[in-house]
């Protein structure tokens, strides 16, 4: 992260600064005039989410008494903001702090970190990707850049955005058929056949990015922002199945020159379907030998209590700066008031 004195001693970095201030000043502006409510919700949580791969971050706060209580810095405001549709509220945005442990200081990424996720009731996950393309258009045409540089080539905001299945990107960079690698043993024979070292007990969202990583994400939005959509059913415990195909989910990703920028889904409504995947989450966690709290029954509740269909999304806006102001480095857009971590 950068310090005050850095800002002091170089311009550079103190203008980069003051163009994120008004980056978020105007994404903002874009979900207001868009008829969004800005929520509020707590940071400090008892139960976090149950996603395998994260690592949320334990805090003890006490009462007037001295009495301790643990509690986990949000990892997201999910839960949260689907708690609030459940009471009636139709379409929300937050921009909040996140936190995730054992995440790089540097790079791309930061333990801390700012993101903003918003909700529409009654919409589905294509009408977030309309909502996420005009709010970068909005940013570009307010800020005057219509074009952003990353890993050496410049794309335009402001043209034409793709949009691409989960099984076309497979086809054009992998040469393979994504239906006939949905199960763990046909995408370990896959990965293997390329050279990747597979151990026979890996789960399958392992071994899937080991190759979409690798082979596929350094070429996606390289000419143009696309939406890659369409994730296997495994990928997404948070999302609604494709009524086409079950074998597939309702989730998108949004990357640019390469960087993957927001994470969305058409929200998973059905209750007791929620709780079976966030168990089997919960059983992920274990097998990887990862802190287990149990499943938010609040959060099964509100889904009891009925939200209409959803669609919704989580963006970095660390990650969007970057790219607007021309950073390469994550720490080059936050601001740092202490020593190094």
């Amino acid at each position: 992260m950068t310090t005050w004195r850095e800002f002091k001693n170089n311009p550079r970095l103190k203008e980069r600064y003051e163009k994120r201030t008004e980056i978020i000043r105007l994404i903002r502006e874009f979900f207001w005039r868009e008829g969004f409510i800005e929520t509020d919700t707590q940071i400090a949580v008892a139960l976090p989410g149950q996603e395998p791969e994260l690592s949320p971050v334990p805090v003890t706060l006490h009462n007037e008494k001295g009495a301790p209580r643990k509690f986990y810095l949000q990892t997201s405001p999910e839960f949260a903001m689907k708690k609030l549709l459940a009471a009636g509220f139709g379409k929300i945005f937050q921009m909040c702090k996140c936190f995730r442990d054992y995440e790089s200081f540097g790079g791309l990424h930061n333990p801390e970190f700012t993101m903003i996720e918003w909700y529409r009731a009654n919409a589905t996950y294509t009408d977030i990707m309309d909502d996420t393309e005009r709010l970068f258009k909005y940013v570009a045409e307010q800020t005057g850049v219509r074009a952003v540089a990353w890993n050496g080539r410049e794309i335009a905001i402001s043209g034409a955005w793709d949009r691409k299945t989960m099984r076309d990107v497979w086809k054009e960079h992998v040469g393979v058929d994504l239906n006939d690698h949905l199960l763990v043993p046909a995408m370990r024979e896959l990965a293997r056949g390329r050279g990747y070292a597979v151990a026979e007990d890996e789960p399958y969202e392992d071994v899937f990015y080991r190759i979409f990583l690798n082979e596929i994400e350094p070429k996606l939005g390289r000419e143009r922002p696309v939406f890659v959509y369409e994730y296997p059913v495994s990928m997404a415990s948070l999302s609604r199945k494709c009524a086409y195909d079950p074998r597939y989910a309702e989730r998108f990703e949004l990357y640019i020159g390469g960087l993957e920028l927001a994470n969305a889904f058409g929200e998973l409504t059905d209750a007791e379907e929620q709780k079976n995947r966030l168990e089997a989450d919960k059983a992920k966690r274990a097998a990887a030998g990862k802190e287990v709290y149990p499943v938010d029954p609040d959060f099964i509740a509100a889904l009891q209590f009925g939200i209409p269909d959803t669609g919704g999304i989580a963006l970095g806006v660390d990650r969007m700066v970057m790219l607007f102001v021309g950073a390469r480095d994550i720490n080059e857009v936050l601001f740092q008031t202490e020593g190094e971590p």
